[in-house]
């Protein structure tokens, strides 16, 4: 039987926030302002996801430099034009992008059970913002800033376990994004949760332990748990 957790770790952008409608904005926007027609702002989300994930892996700087960085090479790629304002606008929000609606409800609700932490890919003054916009008080945040490296890197996950004490088996690892959290959540033993919002194929070869589509579905596997107890 499966026990109930003593702390749930969980990403961050894409699974508590709306990154895909946030980041996908900015494209649309971008395209709007030139005429530019025939292009789709979801696969240009994808290009720049696609682009920032080998950047991050391959040294640690701040997270508003990898922002900058990766959005001008993915606008080069395709020949979007682009104004550097627009890229320091773009950059600039990330604290204020809107929470899922399922988010606050569900944290508030899974700190009756357990710790509700945070591993996330972004500097402690950006995760800060999005703490005041959802509205909520977590356990303990990770952020890639204290950890000295962005995930699937190992290092945030080993800082939360230090922090809280805690073996991995008391440990559950939940995020959206499978290369960055399920696959080396998986790697360090944890039980692991995929909120899997969009829809989304399994990219490689790696089965999480459980698969919700929603926060609230994952309310309800732990309140089922602790009633089985």
């Amino acid at each position: 039987m499966i026990a109930l957790p003593k702390a749930i770790t969980f990403d961050c952008y894409g699974t508590l926030i709306d990154w895909e409608s946030a980041v996908q904005r900015f494209f649309a926007q971008r395209l709007a302002a030139h005429n530019i027609e025939g292009m789709d702002a979801r696969a240009l989300q994808h290009r720049w996801e696609e682009i920032q994930f080998v950047s991050i892996q391959e040294r640690y700087r701040p997270y508003r430099e990898v922002l900058r960085d990766t959005m001008h090479m993915a606008l080069d790629t395709v020949q979007v034009p682009y104004a550097e304002e627009d890229i320091e606008a773009f950059a600039d929000s990330m604290g204020s992008w809107e929470p899922f609606s399922d988010t606050r409800e569900a944290v508030l609700e899974l700190q009756k059970y357990l710790k509700v932490v945070l591993i996330t890919n972004t500097d402690n003054a950006i995760i800060a913002e999005t703490q005041r916009t959802i509205g909520v008080t977590f356990d303990e945040i990770i952020t890639a800033e204290q950890a000295g490296a962005y995930k699937p890197s190992h290092r945030g996950f080993m800082l939360a376990r230090e922090r809280l004490g805690l073996p991995v088996s008391d440990i559950w690892h939940a995020g959206f994004g499978f290369k960055y959290d399920i696959v080396p959540a998986t790697e360090l033993g944890y039980t692991t949760v995929w909120i899997n919002r969009q829809g989304e194929t399994r990219p490689v070869d790696v089965k999480e332990t459980f698969l919700v589509g929603d926060m609230r579905t994952l309310v309800y596997v732990i309140k089922g748990i602790a009633a089985s107890e």
